[in-house]
């Protein structure tokens, strides 16, 4: 058996290339990404959840001040006939 036969060097874990290596540990990697976006809350879900919870407090903040100066009343408004 001669030296060009031999591709121990080329193989050196259980006769396995570097790049099938590579391809089990990008796919690996892809596996654990897509298991933590399917786990983790959205950071766009928490910007729109964060951002609606700010404009309703500043549409309540709007209400209690025009309620509060006498601008608008709370009530039942007659009907029109």
């Amino acid at each position: 058996m001669s030296k060009d036969d031999d591709d121990d060097s080329v193989r050196p874990h259980y006769r396995t290339s570097y790049g099938d290596i590579g391809v089990v540990i990008i796919a690996a990697f892809c596996t654990l990404a897509l298991i933590l976006m399917m786990v983790l809350p959205s950071p766009i879900a928490k910007y729109q959840k964060e951002k609606a919870q700010e404009e309703e407090k500043a549409r309540q903040e709007a209400i209690q001040k025009a309620v509060s100066s006498g601008e608008v009343s709370v009530g039942i408004a007659p009907a029109k006939h």
